[in-house]
């Protein structure tokens, strides 16, 4: 007879993500046993382990749901009726919101991701690649004169992502400057030069 979830099942399996995300971030995945993590959930392992099959599950699922999430709301940003340069402040805006509510997690998917098997990173690194294409075409609308020049307009779209994606080593979410003012002051940057 199958096990029957808890009520509070879900809440518990987020819980868990959240703080092997924390643990990850601080001490890596190579340095990160099923007991730290245990130890961060206030657990035992083999409660973790009604959860998740082992470590590597809780970081392929964190992952996967980290950059699903950009995905799902990224999208509906790309098909509003905006102008190019208001879409693409949107779309700035909403990946340093996530990254700052969803730092532990971004820190892992920057420093981590080698540790995923190679059938998952595959997946995961295919799913980046449709946040940079995203990237790439709001960029192309603002510079359709580029878009000819694939070598440049792809080096234009990873410096971007170079500008913010490390962001999370320096930016305090609770500091003087709120992720909507560093969007719009990282594209006036990028757009208009210092």
């Amino acid at each position: 007879m199958a096990r029957t979830r808890s009520a509070d099942y879900e809440s518990i399996h987020a819980t868990i993500l959240d703080r092997a995300a924390s643990v990850f971030a601080k001490r890596g995945y190579a340095g990160t046993s099923i007991g730290d993590i245990a130890t961060a959930c206030e657990c035992s392992k083999s409660r973790l382990y009604h959860y998740f099959d082992g470590k590597e599950a809780i970081l392929v699922e964190m992952l996967t749901e980290h950059v699903d999430s950009l995905l799902d709301r990224l999208r509906p940003v790309l098909y509003r009726s905006l102008d190019p340069q208001e879409r693409f402040l949107e779309m700035v805006k909403l990946f340093l919101e996530v990254y700052a509510v969803s730092r532990d997690r971004h820190v892992v998917l920057m420093t981590c991701i080698d540790a995923l098997p190679q059938e998952s990173r595959d997946s995961l690194v295919a799913k980046q690649r449709q946040l940079i294409t995203y990237v790439r075409d709001a960029l192309l609308q603002l510079r359709p004169d580029i878009a000819e020049d694939r070598v440049f307009s792809q080096v234009d779209t990873m410096l971007f992502f170079g500008m913010i994606n490390w962001t999370y080593t320096w930016y305090k979410a609770d500091g003087p400057v709120s992720h909507d003012t560093l969007a719009e002051r990282a594209v006036d940057l990028f757009l208009n030069g210092y």
